[in-house]
Protein backbone atom coordinates (compact mmCIF):
# COMPACT_ATOMS: atom_id res chain seq x y z
CA UNK A 1 0.00 0.00 0.00
CA UNK A 2 2.90 2.11 0.54
CA UNK A 3 4.45 1.95 -2.95
CA UNK A 4 1.04 2.17 -4.60
CA UNK A 5 0.28 5.25 -2.10
CA UNK A 6 3.76 6.70 -3.50
CA UNK A 7 3.31 5.96 -6.91
CA UNK A 8 0.43 7.76 -7.14
CA UNK A 9 1.36 10.65 -5.22
CA UNK A 10 4.83 10.70 -7.13
CA UNK A 11 2.65 10.75 -11.06
CA UNK A 12 0.35 13.40 -9.84
CA UNK A 13 3.05 15.59 -7.52
CA UNK A 14 3.00 15.29 -4.05
CA UNK A 15 2.69 19.13 -3.94
CA UNK A 16 -1.25 18.13 -4.75
CA UNK A 17 -1.69 14.35 -5.00
CA UNK A 18 -1.75 13.63 -1.56
CA UNK A 19 -5.06 15.51 -1.39
CA UNK A 20 -6.50 14.25 -4.83
CA UNK A 21 -5.65 10.83 -4.09
CA UNK A 22 -8.43 9.00 -2.46
CA UNK A 23 -7.61 6.29 0.40
CA UNK A 24 -9.99 4.02 -2.37
CA UNK A 25 -7.69 4.92 -5.37
CA UNK A 26 -4.79 3.78 -3.05
CA UNK A 27 -6.73 0.53 -2.04
CA UNK A 28 -7.32 -0.38 -5.67
CA UNK A 29 -3.50 0.48 -6.64
CA UNK A 30 -2.43 -1.99 -4.26
CA UNK A 31 -4.58 -4.70 -5.09
CA UNK A 32 -6.28 -4.73 -1.40
CA UNK A 33 -9.96 -3.44 -0.24
CA UNK A 34 -10.81 -0.21 0.91
CA UNK A 35 -11.62 -2.06 4.19
CA UNK A 36 -7.85 -3.17 3.84
CA UNK A 37 -6.59 0.18 3.67
CA UNK A 38 -7.87 1.37 7.13
CA UNK A 39 -7.18 -1.42 9.37
CA UNK A 40 -3.68 -0.34 8.65
CA UNK A 41 -4.00 3.00 8.41
CA UNK A 42 -6.47 5.35 9.81
CA UNK A 43 -5.93 7.84 7.07
CA UNK A 44 -3.79 8.24 3.80
CA UNK A 45 -0.92 10.62 5.69
CA UNK A 46 -0.33 8.10 7.87
CA UNK A 47 1.65 6.17 5.28
CA UNK A 48 3.85 9.75 5.45
CA UNK A 49 4.83 8.04 8.59
CA UNK A 50 5.66 4.77 7.31
CA UNK A 51 8.51 6.74 5.03
CA UNK A 52 10.35 7.56 8.09
CA UNK A 53 9.74 4.40 9.79
CA UNK A 54 11.52 2.47 6.87
CA UNK A 55 14.33 5.12 7.04
CA UNK A 56 14.54 4.32 10.83
CA UNK A 57 14.51 0.52 10.31
CA UNK A 58 17.49 1.13 7.92
CA UNK A 59 19.52 3.20 9.92
CA UNK A 60 18.59 0.56 13.09
CA UNK A 61 20.12 -2.12 10.95
CA UNK A 62 22.97 0.09 9.87
CA UNK A 63 23.72 0.83 13.62
CA UNK A 64 23.80 -2.83 14.28
CA UNK A 65 26.00 -3.57 11.55
CA UNK A 66 28.57 -1.18 12.85
CA UNK A 67 28.34 -2.37 16.61
CA UNK A 68 28.87 -6.10 15.62
CA UNK A 69 31.84 -4.80 12.89
CA UNK A 70 33.29 -2.90 16.06
CA UNK A 71 33.40 0.30 14.47
CA UNK A 72 34.02 3.56 16.26
CA UNK A 73 31.77 6.06 17.20
CA UNK A 74 32.78 8.83 14.62
CA UNK A 75 33.13 5.85 11.50
CA UNK A 76 29.56 4.92 12.79
CA UNK A 77 27.66 7.87 12.74
CA UNK A 78 29.34 8.62 8.92
CA UNK A 79 27.61 5.39 7.90
CA UNK A 80 24.21 6.20 9.91
CA UNK A 81 24.71 9.53 7.85
CA UNK A 82 25.43 7.78 4.51
CA UNK A 83 22.78 5.71 5.14
CA UNK A 84 19.69 8.34 5.95
CA UNK A 85 21.32 10.42 2.87
CA UNK A 86 20.54 7.50 0.74
CA UNK A 87 17.53 7.04 2.06
CA UNK A 88 15.69 10.50 1.90
CA UNK A 89 17.71 11.29 -1.48
CA UNK A 90 15.78 8.37 -2.93
CA UNK A 91 12.47 10.19 -2.15
CA UNK A 92 10.56 13.07 -4.07
CA UNK A 93 11.72 16.14 -1.79
CA UNK A 94 8.02 16.90 -1.69
CA UNK A 95 7.51 14.29 0.00
CA UNK A 96 10.17 14.74 2.45
CA UNK A 97 8.57 17.78 3.60
CA UNK A 98 4.93 16.25 4.10
CA UNK A 99 6.25 13.33 5.82
CA UNK A 100 8.37 15.27 8.48
CA UNK A 101 5.08 17.63 8.66
CA UNK A 102 3.05 14.53 9.76
CA UNK A 103 5.86 13.46 11.63
CA UNK A 104 5.87 17.08 13.69
CA UNK A 105 2.05 17.80 13.46
CA UNK A 106 0.56 17.93 16.44
CA UNK A 107 -2.05 15.76 17.73
CA UNK A 108 -5.01 16.73 19.46
CA UNK A 109 -5.32 14.72 22.50
CA UNK A 110 -8.79 13.10 21.93
CA UNK A 111 -7.20 11.77 18.36
CA UNK A 112 -5.75 8.39 18.47
CA UNK A 113 -1.63 8.53 17.58
CA UNK A 114 -0.76 6.38 15.08
CA UNK A 115 1.70 2.93 16.76
CA UNK A 116 4.62 4.40 17.14
CA UNK A 117 7.21 2.82 14.20
CA UNK A 118 10.69 2.65 14.92
CA UNK A 119 12.54 6.73 15.88
CA UNK A 120 15.75 7.69 13.88
CA UNK A 121 17.08 8.39 17.95
CA UNK A 122 17.04 4.72 18.59
CA UNK A 123 19.67 3.75 16.25
CA UNK A 124 21.77 7.12 17.64
CA UNK A 125 20.96 5.92 21.24
CA UNK A 126 22.93 2.44 20.85
CA UNK A 127 25.79 3.80 18.95
CA UNK A 128 26.44 6.53 21.86
CA UNK A 129 25.14 3.79 24.45
CA UNK A 130 28.63 2.16 23.51
CA UNK A 131 30.44 4.71 22.52
CA UNK A 132 30.19 6.24 25.95
CA UNK A 133 31.14 2.18 27.65
CA UNK A 134 34.14 2.98 25.31
CA UNK A 135 34.76 6.44 26.85
CA UNK A 136 34.52 8.33 23.37
CA UNK A 137 32.10 10.19 24.98
CA UNK A 138 31.08 12.12 28.26
CA UNK A 139 29.55 10.36 30.75
CA UNK A 140 28.21 13.78 31.80
CA UNK A 141 25.11 13.09 29.26
CA UNK A 142 22.78 10.34 29.08
CA UNK A 143 23.19 8.77 25.84
CA UNK A 144 19.55 9.14 24.91
CA UNK A 145 19.72 12.44 25.21
CA UNK A 146 23.19 12.52 22.83
CA UNK A 147 20.90 10.83 20.52
CA UNK A 148 18.09 13.15 20.45
CA UNK A 149 20.23 15.65 19.65
CA UNK A 150 21.79 14.39 16.76
CA UNK A 151 17.80 13.14 15.54
CA UNK A 152 17.01 16.91 15.77
CA UNK A 153 20.38 17.95 13.67
CA UNK A 154 19.95 15.41 11.28
CA UNK A 155 15.91 15.68 10.49
CA UNK A 156 16.56 19.69 10.03
CA UNK A 157 19.43 19.44 8.03
CA UNK A 158 17.32 16.79 5.71
CA UNK A 159 14.00 19.61 5.86
CA UNK A 160 16.97 21.97 4.66
CA UNK A 161 18.27 19.74 1.85
CA UNK A 162 14.34 18.99 0.86
CA UNK A 163 13.45 23.07 0.80
CA UNK A 164 16.32 23.34 -1.52
CA UNK A 165 18.32 25.72 1.13
CA UNK A 166 21.29 22.85 1.23
CA UNK A 167 22.34 21.21 -2.14
CA UNK A 168 25.28 18.47 -0.36
CA UNK A 169 22.88 16.74 2.16
CA UNK A 170 25.84 14.25 2.81
CA UNK A 171 28.16 17.28 3.66
CA UNK A 172 25.93 18.92 5.95
CA UNK A 173 24.91 15.92 8.13
CA UNK A 174 28.47 15.01 8.25
CA UNK A 175 29.93 18.51 9.09
CA UNK A 176 26.94 19.37 11.74
CA UNK A 177 27.57 15.74 13.41
CA UNK A 178 31.06 16.46 13.77
CA UNK A 179 30.08 19.70 15.55
CA UNK A 180 27.94 17.32 18.15
CA UNK A 181 30.60 14.85 18.89
CA UNK A 182 33.67 17.69 19.71
CA UNK A 183 31.38 18.83 22.62
CA UNK A 184 30.86 15.28 23.38
CA UNK A 185 33.97 14.11 23.65
CA UNK A 186 35.35 13.24 27.45
CA UNK A 187 38.19 15.89 27.28
CA UNK A 188 35.88 18.74 25.69
CA UNK A 189 34.86 21.62 28.16
CA UNK A 190 32.18 20.49 28.64
CA UNK A 191 30.14 21.66 31.51
CA UNK A 192 26.88 20.81 33.07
Amino acid sequence: MVRAALRLWSERGFETGIEETTAEEIAQAAGVTKGTFYFHFAHKEEILLEMGYETASILSEEAARCIKAGRGLEESLRMLMNALARSIKAADPAAVVRALAEFRRPRRPDTEVPAPGPAFAEAFEVLFERAQKEGEVTDQVEPAEMAQIIEALALDTVLEWATGRQSRLNVALHRRTAIVLAGLRPDSSLSL
